[in-house]
């Protein structure tokens, strides 16, 4: 299949990462995998892997553009495109104007991503209602998923027309896509290497002989850190060989933050017990070393990317809210908290206390199936192909597809 992601830019973040590997996995898998940009620094990575990359401002802000649509319009019907997947609100806005317009027996069939819903949950504007315009939409999450079904369900089935996949009565069009992770790059099979390991513990001798919890996760306001740091203090009080590691650049405009958090674990008497490392390049390393890994974030919309990452690499991990929740309820139950979600904050520190308690004392074993990026990406393609059959039972025998 000839499958376009419509991507805001390639610059970086979370969003354009995800593309990124999606748009390599499927070139892997034998699709013709493109993405429609502003551009960015990821690009050269793109096309590194056959991959094609078409540069358009597609982040331009400007609801009526009709200069940016017909260049949209013009390079689609160019690359006789069978799946046009619009990754965030602003691309999925142009990239209906532009299916619309096109005939309908030739158009691509269209496909939006719900990464979130907008602050209040509430989808409005033409923006933000462009999200569930896809024939397909695929929710990043199961919470995501039922939030839109919960508050916009009515919308949602007055402008879909498609049904895809199994559960298509209950969700018809709505399907839930985690973000896959490459064990290619995450193999748990490969070894440490012993020559890393002694470097670290040169460079940090007081993590020898100690069980590490690890942090991924940049330094800022509620990114979990401090709850982190409560956590050791709890711990140590019953388990001294526990240690803490937090890993991650601080965040622009947060120094001030880093330090006060700094002086913080010094005063509550951790200057044993936790190390700032910074940002890391060796987190494969650092995964498969670590007891247990936690995501404290407060943002219940994160994609879980720090769960699913652990978990490839045969890492317990713990997860107060949001994706990696769900995904550690299907992969690794024990690092779900009794009362997840809890906003007490003195009950939340007892149960993510017992929990990595629980974990360091008897850890149970990790199921990591179905979250390979390899595994998701053959999912979204399966979905894509029912899209396209769709297409052929209902134009008929005539219609030229691509491979």
């Amino acid at each position: 299949m000839r499958i376009v992601q419509l991507v805001p830019s390639l610059e970086g973040g979370e969003l354009a990462q995800e593309a990124l590997e999606f748009a390599q996995e499927l070139a892997r898998q034998g699709h013709e995998s493109i993405v429609i940009s502003a551009g960015g620094s990821l690009v050269s990575r793109l096309t590194l892997h056959n991959c094609q990359h078409h540069e358009l401002p597609v982040d331009h802000k400007r609801f009526f553009n009709a200069r940016l649509h017909g260049k949209l319009r013009r390079l689609l019907e160019t690359l006789h495109v069978d799946i046009l997947l619009a990754r965030d609100a602003l691309c999925s806005w142009h990239g209906w104007k532009v299916w619309q317009s096109m005939p309908e027996v030739t158009r691509p069939r269209f496909v939006t991503v719900l990464h979130t819903l907008p602050a209040g949950g509430l989808l409005r504007g033409r923006t933000s209602t462009a999200l569930v315009r896809g024939e397909l939409v695929l929710a990043s999450s199961q919470a995501l998923a039922r939030d839109l079904r919960q508050r916009h369900g009515a919308v949602f089935d007055t402008l879909h027309t498609t049904s895809v996949g199994d559960g298509a009565a209950e969700n018809p069009g709505l399907r839930v896509h985690y973000r896959g992770v490459n064990i290619r790059e995450l193999d748990r099979r490969a070894p440490v290497s012993g020559h890393w390991h002694q470097k670290l513990l040169n460079q940090f001798p007081q993590l020898e002989g100690r069980n590490w919890l690890l942090l991924p996760a940049p330094i800022a306001p509620g990114n979990g850190q401090e709850r982190f740091l409560e956590l050791l203090a709890a711990l140590k009080q019953v388990r001294p060989d526990a240690f803490g590691l937090i890993v991650g650049e601080v965040a622009a405009g947060h120094e001030k933050f880093a330090r006060n958090l700094e002086h913080r674990a010094e005063a509550m008497g951790l200057a044993e017990h936790v190390l700032f490392l910074g940002a890391r390049r060796d987190m494969r390393e650092l995964y498969a070393s670590a007891r247990v890994t936690l995501d404290l974030a407060d943002n219940p919309a994160a994609t879980g990317r720090i769960v699913t990452e652990s978990l490839a690499m045969g890492c317990p991990a713990v997860a107060l809210a949001g994706t990696g929740v769900e995904l550690l309820q299907q992969c690794f139950p024990q690092g779900v908290l009794p009362d997840c979600g809890s906003k007490n904050g003195a009950a939340q520190l007892a149960q993510l206390t017992d929990t990595c308690m629980s974990i360091l004392d008897n850890p149970l074993n990790v199921n990591f199936t179905g979250f390979s990026l390899a595994e998701t990406t053959a999912q979204a393609v399966s979905w894509f192909r029912l899209l396209r059959e769709e297409r052929v039972a209902n134009d008929g025998p005539d219609v030229v597809e691509t491979a």
